[in-house]
């Protein structure tokens, strides 16, 4: 098998007859964020391998609803989980709605390919409230890591952020706005967020790279904020690593269960919604554009006594 171009230059493809990662080019790069590249980088070049093992002499623009179903069908024969397979068909109705766009194909092959029908629950466990403060409690920072370590995990307890979205902040991110220390980032789905700092998280952060300017690190708008604090390498934290702090201290902090860095967006958002703010606010506030998927983060349902129903009926009808 032929190895798939990379998309990154603009090399034209002879077997195929037109300027292949021109084009693969022009539709990864117009997502901003880098997260939304890789996965869509991903699941496209298991579709294009999938082509070149199946359908030799197709390509990309002579693809028609049956090789997309067929591609599905593979997906499925490898166990790709429903929730996996929903996502790549998804990536593959974009690309191809892009070429629709471009005038390169006339119809979306992937616009009436069946996808699963998936209960929007999230799994992540969250954290019960006096669990965050129990967690960030038993960070000790006194020392280096400590002062890192509790900088991340009190942003991540009060912003919701997805992992990368943390790992790769840059100190260009920082800054303010109306008097207050703000964040600025590209969300997932390219939207822009403008985060305020909370007190506890301004402290902390401060804390952290008050430490970090007396060694000597370089915090030009271009180097990242998180780094290790055993080396001077600037490069961002990996996902391992963040899991790696939030397990440990969940652990010293007596957290049962299985959690994981995402448990901090769950708990972030079932706080917000058991405070009373509005579903509306919420999914904005942690940069969802769909409303049904904050809720699905939502761990904690509401107490009996807060039931809806239990309003009905409660003022008798005036008799004549």
């Amino acid at each position: 098998m032929r190895e798939i171009q990379n998309f990154s230059h603009f090399q034209i493809d002879k077997r195929v007859g037109f300027d292949r990662n021109k084009i693969y080019f022009g539709f990864i790069h117009n997502f901003s964020s880098p997260h939304t590249r890789e996965a869509y980088m991903r699941d496209l070049r298991k579709f294009l391998s999938f082509l070149e093992l199946k359908f030799k002499n197709i390509n990309e623009l002579k693809v028609e609803h049956a090789h997309v179903v067929a591609f599905k069908d593979h997906l499925l024969n490898e166990n790709s989980s429903p929730r996996s397979v929903n996502r790549i068909l998804a990536t593959l109705w974009s690309f191809y709605d892009y070429l629709i766009d471009m005038e390169l194909v006339d119809k979306n092959p992937a616009e009436r390919v069946k996808r699963f029908r998936i209960s929007k629950e999230v799994k992540t466990q969250d954290l019960k409230d006096e669990e965050v403060f129990q967690l960030l409690d038993s960070i000790d920072s006194s020392i280096p890591s400590g002062k890192l370590h509790r900088a991340i995990m009190t942003l991540f307890f009060t912003t919701g952020m997805r992992h990368r979205e943390v790992s790769h902040l840059k100190f260009k991110n920082l800054d303010e706005e109306n008097g207050f220390t703000v964040i600025r980032y590209w969300a997932k789905g390219d939207k822009e967020m403008v985060t305020p700092l909370n007190p506890k998280a301004e402290a902390s952060l401060s804390d952290y790279l008050q430490w970090a300017k007396s060694v000597g690190y370089s915090m030009e708008e271009s180097d990242y904020i998180f780094r290790s604090t055993k080396s001077f390498i600037n490069r961002p934290l990996d996902p391992k690593s963040m899991n790696y702090i939030i397990k440990k201290y969940g652990k010293k902090a007596g957290v049962k269960g299985r959690i994981s860095i995402h448990s901090a967006r769950s708990t972030v958002i079932g706080m917000l919604l058991d405070k009373g703010h509005p579903l509306e606010r919420v999914a904005d506030f942690v940069g969802h554009r769909d409303i049904s998927m904050t809720r699905a983060y939502n761990k904690r349902r509401l107490k009996i006594h807060q039931s809806l129903g239990l309003d009905l009926l409660t003022q008798e009808v005036a008799k004549d």
